[in-house]
Formats: C-alpha cells, sequence, structure tokens
C-alpha cells in the first residue's frame, strides 16, 4: 500500500527544525533525508526512524517494526505531532550518521 503525500508532506514540516529535511517516493512509499543522510522511512503511512545510538537513548521504550519485508528494525513512531520532540530527535540521528560517500562520476 502507498504511502499518502499530504501525511509524507506534513511529517516533513514536523521536522524542519531538524535540518535541510528533504523526502523522495520510493516504490509507493518515502524516505526521508536530514542534511543529505538517510535519517527513516514512511511505509504505509508509518514513520520508522533508524536506530543510531542516540534514537535509542531517546527513542527507548518505543516500538520497533520492520518498514518492508527484508528491512532492518527502525524504530516506529505513532505521534507525529509533536514538532519539538520530532525535530530534536531527528537532528540526534543525523548527527549520528556519516556524511554519505560522493559518486564516482
Amino acid at each position: 500500500m502507498a504511502s499518502d503525500e499530504g501525511l509524507v508532506q506534513y511529517i516533513a514540516e514536523q521536522m524542519a527544525g531538524a535540518g535541510k529535511i528533504r523526502y523522495r517516493k520510493m516504490m509507493g512509499d518515502y524516505c526521508f533525508y536530514c542534511d543529505e543522510k538517510v535519517i527513516g522511512l514512511v511505509c504505509d503511512d508509518q514513520l520508522f526512524l533508524k536506530p543510531t545510538p542516540s534514537a535509542r537513548v531517546n527513542l527507548e521504550g518505543f516500538p520497533m517494526g520492520c518498514a518492508y519485508d527484508g528491512a532492518k528494525p527502525s524504530f516506529i513512531i505513532d505521534d507525529i505531532d509533536d514538532r519539538d520532540f520530532l525535530a530534536n530527535v531527528v537532528r540526534q540521528i543525523a548527527e549520528d550518521l556519516p556524511l554519505p560517500k560522493k559518486k564516482k562520476k
């Protein structure tokens, strides 16, 4: 089932305080980036965030699940309405991740 783009836009707005947020459609669902680092996915209208060391501390007690068959477990975020909380968690996840490698031409 594909995710609703209106919901994806709303989630991106909620994360906006974390840094440069963008998303990209991938096979009906969406991949989220913060400062060009992949921080999570929206699959079937559900937000999944990467389980980095900061996320494990900030999201302790949150359920984990796989966004799709074969995916690594991620934190499932049900409350997307708390803008400050979501931006803070996303910012810390992005800080934990390395910069993406530049593609060779």
